[in-house]
């Protein structure tokens, strides 16, 4: 069951720090901010995920420019705590959708036991330059209650728990690679 405005409130397992406004409260859903900090993958390099991650620029500002076409990860300023009973997804805002932005590419989903700060995978699938900046309401998160799962985010080799700030992908870490988690 997906958690309504006043679910979400009244669960007090679900923190978002800092705590949202009323602007951010949507009917089944929360707004979060976008923060200043992003990575660009550095363009032309071959990534193998067996062996290596991209290597990413370090991009921090109040405001951005993700021109055409182009592909960039960002950060939530809000940093979320999911207890063992919730999963989360990361939806884009219709209003950001509409100027041909994603906010994720395929990792929308939040597990159980998940905190910290979310990565956004940002693209520009329109033909125009868009600006980002810091403290835009760039997507919400939506909240499901489940049976507690036997394993929780965590307690099975996840390389993202606590993450801070904008993270990059970590996929050579995985266990089907040498060397994975």
């Amino acid at each position: 069951m997906i958690l309504n405005q006043q679910q979400i409130q009244k669960n007090r397992k679900i923190r978002i720090h800092p705590p949202p406004t009323e602007s951010q409260l949507q009917p089944c859903s929360i707004d979060l901010r976008l923060d200043d900090e992003y990575l660009q993958p550095i363009p032309d390099e071959k990534v193998d995920p067996q062996k290596n991650s991209p290597n990413y620029e370090y991009i921090t500002g109040e405001k951005i420019i993700i021109p055409p076409h182009h592909f960039i990860l960002g950060s939530t300023i809000e940093t979320v705590e999911i207890p063992k009973n919730i999963v989360a997804r990361v939806e884009g805002r219709s209003s950001i959708g509409r100027l041909g932005l994603t906010v994720h590419v395929t990792a929308g989903f939040i597990d159980p036991n998940f905190r910290g700060n979310i990565t956004l995978e940002i693209a520009n699938l329109s033909n125009n330059s868009i600006v980002l900046h810091k403290g835009m309401r760039i997507c919400q998160i939506v909240f499901e209650e489940i049976n507690e799962p036997e394993q929780v985010y965590g307690e099975c080799g996840n390389k993202y728990q606590n993450q801070i700030g904008v993270t990059g992908s970590m996929v050579h870490y995985d266990n089907e690679f040498e060397g994975g988690i």
